[in-house]
């Protein structure tokens, strides 16, 4: 029998170790296992971006004995639109008769992180290392939106393609995360791309272009060469179901 030795760092052993969340069933739109996914949400604004992502952070937060998944969430916040009382109003809709205490442990699991720079936000993706192995409740973290810092950096010096610009910042964000094996989901506006076309940057295995016809809105799923478009419904009280369109 033939032995092969193989190094590891003493955080990939720990996290061999630490049992980790498991996101599946997230959505009708993610029915699947996300393990080590990267997700582009994209559209343009008013399309239900950032409802949806509320939408698949309360289903995380929630307790699986009220239809969650009980799971933690970081957030990190690039332009200052997550909504808390949207996320709330949701877990209200989904459990139903849901009282202070259950609020709030489901809050407990989400991080925001708010970072107005990006310099401040590759110092938090290398601190989500530590943060990570301290929090084996963690299973999702999330991007909102990349596109918030890019005229500040390119006047800087910085990057000025869109789509390398975008590589470099999840690239970076995956590295920091290989160890943990999350998913990674990401919010970009529709303009923000350096040439339009149906090709998934190569940092990502799948996106959702969500669209506004009027009143009526669409998600656009792109895997594999392979779409499929849902038509959906928006109320006050968020999304209210998703149907196949074909």
């Amino acid at each position: 029998m033939e032995f092969k030795s193989q190094a590891e760092s003493g955080l990939q052993l720990l996290e061999r170790l630490v049992a980790r969340p498991i996101i599946k069933d997230l959505t009708p739109l993610l029915p699947d296992e996300l393990t080590s996914e990267t997700i582009e949400i994209i559209g343009d604004a008013s399309t239900g971006k950032t409802l949806f992502l509320t939408e698949c952070i309360a289903k995380c937060i929630i307790p699986q004995n009220a239809c969650g998944l009980d799971t933690g969430v970081v957030y990190i916040d690039l332009d200052g639109q997550f909504n808390i009382t949207k996320l709330v109003k949701i877990i209200k809709r989904i459990v139903k008769n849901a009282d202070d205490n259950l609020i709030k442990a489901c809050l407990n699991k989400l991080t925001l992180i708010n970072c107005y720079d990006s310099p401040t936000l590759y110092v938090t993706f290398q601190r989500l290392k530590l943060f990570l192995t301290e929090q084996s409740q963690v299973g999702l973290v999330i991007l909102d939106s990349v596109s918030a810092n890019y005229w500040q950096d390119s006047v800087s010096g910085g990057e000025k393609y869109m789509d390398t610009y975008v590589e470099k910042m999840i690239s970076s964000l995956k590295i920091c995360l290989e160890d943990f094996k999350v998913p990674i989901m990401f919010t970009r506006q529709s303009y923000f791309q350096s040439k339009q076309g149906d090709s998934l940057l190569d940092c990502v295995n799948r996106r959702i272009l969500f669209k506004r016809l009027g009143s009526d809105f669409f998600a656009t799923i792109t895997r594999r060469n392979v779409n499929l478009c849902y038509k959906f419904n928006i109320n006050e009280l968020g999304i209210s179901e998703f149907n196949l369109h074909v």
